[in-house]
């Protein structure tokens, strides 16, 4: 929402300087006047004023849950301290040992997957929602909570979902329908709360490309576009203001509008890929086809498949998948990282590259996510386009540099709402003056 140069503040918030530089300059002809008064320019502020004030609250809602949201893991640990009490142990159990108790204490729990969290070992079921936690030190089940309740799962379910989650907080069932897809095949997934996500994100493109466009004020006069006038009156304190926060926002703003918008329409991510050297997203990455097994065979269980995928791809283990069930593909997903990782604080479900591995065939795997394997394109996107929007690639102490970015269109929308009421009122009073001006004036002409 950055106010550009165009938008003139009011005589009384400029220098005398300042308002003779910026005054218009005469020019033949009805085309040079009409280009002198720069309609495109002034056509983006008007746009990306009025496009803010709109859409501004649904903005900022958006991206205040996400700033929160950048802590969710660490809030989880907080408020559940009892759960991640652990002790150190020379020969801590293994993640199928740690399933093989809870599914022995509790048998009605389907255990789906197990991961590697703040110490302990979290075993959860296939909605990924609940979980139990295991103390890898001595087995002992610490108890069990529900990972997507409370405040931080309905934000989540906001933020994420357009609260079309249906098992999470505040889910609204009219906005989880599909639009009207009109003809267009790529429509048929899109729901109301999804569309409105893509729509948030394309807005903070455009007002990060727009901003920056109306917001440049030359070279020459680069240092104007940084200065705060604190003592210049309201109007032009908040009206810089206003430009500085809004120029430092814009690359963060920018990789919010793309990645966001792509979580909703992948043809976004294609077009960034082919933009940046890449090549567009295979959509069945993420699947892979285990082998016809006989009728005598054996599941390599959670241990087996945790020692073919470090064979495959070297590294840590973070969170490993189990087979979903009779009747479906029968693998394990294995989650695991190794040197730069980006994905290392995204909570219960970090790790960088997936290996997949046959549950009965431990040699037949595949390693999706490798940056080595793909395009510089795809390697950045993967690796610090995406991971940068969630903030899992920096610890909490880094991440409150990405909270306070996350809070500025929160910020703009209170200066640029400041300096829209000022400028309203001033010309609501200069009308006023004039209907009085003009009143007087024929009061005189009456009596004369």
């Amino acid at each position: 929402m950055t106010i550009s140069a165009a938008e003139q503040p009011p005589a009384e918030a400029m220098t005398r300087t300042e308002a003779a530089a910026q005054a218009p300059v005469t020019t033949k002809g009805p085309v040079r006047r009409w280009l002198r008064r720069r309609p495109v320019r002034r056509g983006m502020v008007v746009t990306h004023r009025w496009l803010s004030l709109v859409l501004g609250l649904f903005l900022v809602i958006e991206t205040t849950s996400g700033a929160i949201l950048l802590y969710r893991a660490e809030y989880f640990r907080s408020t559940h301290g009892d759960l991640y009490q652990h002790s150190a142990s020379a020969n801590p159990i293994t993640p199928q040992q740690a399933v093989d108790i809870v599914t022995k204490a509790h048998p009605e729990f389907k255990a789906a997957w197990v991961s590697n969290d703040g110490g302990i070992l979290a075993v959860g079921d296939p909605a990924f929602a609940d979980i139990y936690a295991v103390d890898p030190g001595t087995g002992h089940i610490n108890g069990s909570a529900n990972i997507d309740s409370g405040v931080m799962g309905f934000l989540a379910n906001l933020h994420d979902c357009g609260l079309t989650c249906q098992d999470d907080p505040g889910y609204v069932s009219w906005l989880a329908k599909p639009v009207p897809t009109m003809g267009m095949a790529w429509l048929a997934t899109v729901t109301w709360g999804s569309a409105l996500l893509a729509l948030l994100g394309l807005l903070m493109i455009f007002l990060a490309i727009t901003g920056l466009i109306t917001w440049w004020p030359g070279f020459r006069r680069m240092s104007r576009g940084f200065r705060v006038r604190a003592k210049k009156g309201r109007f032009a304190r908040d009206y810089d203001l206003h430009n500085v926060i809004g120029i430092i926002a814009v690359p963060m703003v920018f990789l919010w509008g793309v990645t966001g918008t792509a979580f909703e329409l992948p043809k976004v991510e294609d077009a960034w890929l082919a933009i940046t050297g890449g090549h567009s997203a295979d959509p069945n990455r993420y699947s892979f086809t285990a082998d016809a097994a006989p009728s005598n065979a054996v599941d390599i269980g959670v241990d087996g498949a945790t020692k073919a995928a470090l064979q495959r791809y070297p590294g840590e283990i973070h969170y490993l998948q189990t087979p979903r069930g009779p009747g479906e593909a029968a693998y394990y997903a294995v989650s695991v990282s190794n040197g730069y990782a980006p994905y290392n604080y995204r909570g219960f479900f970090s790790g960088d590259v997936m290996v997949y591995v046959d549950a009965h065939n431990p040699a037949h795997t595949s390693v999706v996510g490798d940056a080595a394997a793909e395009p510089g394109g795809n390697a950045f996107y993967d690796k610090v386009f995406e991971p940068l929007h969630f903030g899992w690639l920096a610890n909490g102490w880094w991440r409150i540099g990405l909270f306070v970015l996350g809070l500025t269109p929160l910020a703009l929308t209170v200066t640029g709402l400041s300096t829209w009421l000022f400028r309203h009122s001033t010309k609501k009073r200069k009308r006023q003056a004039a209907n009085a001006r003009a009143a007087t004036a024929a009061s005189a002409d009456v009596d004369s």
